[in-house]
């Protein structure tokens, strides 16, 4: 009967360092909820047919009320926030590696 390690299961996989395979299990956690947040995004821009920066200018128009634009541009909003975040700690990820 085989006895398996952590240590050895990662380094046949080509890791000799479990932080290494931390990090590269964050970095592809990373990537996909980015890409998620990115078609999302997109999504938003094509149903609203402008950028967030316009929505956000009409968004500020006093007496301009779109209940359905106000919701659109808050998730929106949560959205890019997010993908800014992601975006950084991804970079973050990316830039301990090189350390």
């Amino acid at each position: 009967m085989n006895t398996y390690t952590t240590e050895g299961i990662l380094a046949s996989l080509g890791y000799s360092d479990p932080l290494d395979a931390a990090r590269q299990q964050a970095r592809m956690v990373l990537l996909g909820r980015l890409a998620r947040y990115q078609a999302i995004l997109h999504q938003f821009e094509v149903k609203r047919g402008c950028t967030l920066e316009k929505l956000s200018q009409d968004y500020q128009v006093v007496g301009n009320e779109d209940f359905s634009a106000d919701n659109d541009y808050l998730e929106w909003r949560w959205y890019a926030d997010a993908a800014q975040t992601t975006q950084t700690q991804l970079e973050a990820i990316l830039e301990y590696k090189t350390r």
